[in-house]
């Protein structure tokens, strides 16, 4: 992986820091700081590889291509 970005609700896309890559075949952990006011929220992330490559919103099931599709889930912020 080359990168991720992040956008919460919609909005701009926000690039990640990501962790140390521990092997190429490895989960990479990565990060970003949002500032949310209370309410819920959806971020999606999207990875590029380092062919330049960036995941589509379009989800793929694992094989015979690999996955694809944006990481998506719903969080409440609380005041």
């Amino acid at each position: 992986m080359d990168g991720v970005e992040v956008r919460v609700d919609g909005g701009p896309w926000q690039v990640a820091t990501l962790g140390t890559e521990v092997d190429v075949d490895k989960w990479r952990m990565w990060r970003v700081e949002l500032d949310r006011p209370a309410g819920s929220h959806t971020p999606e992330a999207r990875a590029t590889d380092r062919t330049g490559q960036t995941q589509t919103p379009g989800r793929a099931e694992p094989i015979p291509d690999g996955a694809s599709g944006w990481h998506t889930i719903v969080f409440t912020a609380r005041p």
